[in-house]
């Protein structure tokens, strides 16, 4: 089972290749010039310690992390008496109900729930991209102060 890295300089991305979401997402993550630890839950499960320190870090509660609605959960028992050792059993056993995908950037962690979040989160925009004639070559540095650029 992999670490979680907590590193400025690294990212760690935490999907489920059966997420239609996380695997948009994981396209751009692959796009970053930054180191990069993609997990896949579907392949690869997570401590229950990882899991706990990302809910705990998301401060929201297991049933906002995982997409129940729609799923039968009944062979586990009642949804609304779930304890986290219940979540972390199912999640383990259903890495399918982690539709959004979660970012992990040193102190901050955030779970995505639309594909351009990702770019915020690295604080990546189109700020200081210049509209330039199809023959000119476009301006792709920062050209205003305090711009972030991901390298």
């Amino acid at each position: 089972m992999p670490m979680l890295a907590r590193d400025k300089n690294q990212l760690s991305y935490i999907y489920s290749s059966t997420s239609h979401l996380g695997k948009q997402v994981l396209g751009y993550v692959q796009g970053l010039k930054k180191k990069v630890e993609i997990i896949d839950i579907s392949k690869e499960g997570l401590s229950d310690t990882i899991w706990v320190e990302l809910r705990d870090n998301l401060d929201v509660p297991f049933d906002e992390i995982f997409t129940t609605q729609n799923e039968d959960l009944s062979d586990y028992g009642d949804k609304d008496s779930f304890s986290k050792t219940d979540w972390i059993k199912i999640i383990n056993k259903r890495p399918e109900l982690l539709q959004k995908p979660i970012a992990v950037n040193g102190d901050s962690v955030m779970l995505i729930a639309h594909r351009s979040e990702i770019l915020k989160f690295f604080d990546v925009d189109s700020a200081g991209l210049e509209k330039t004639f199809g023959h000119e070559a476009p301006t792709t540095s920062s050209t205003t102060k305090g711009e972030k650029f991901v390298k």
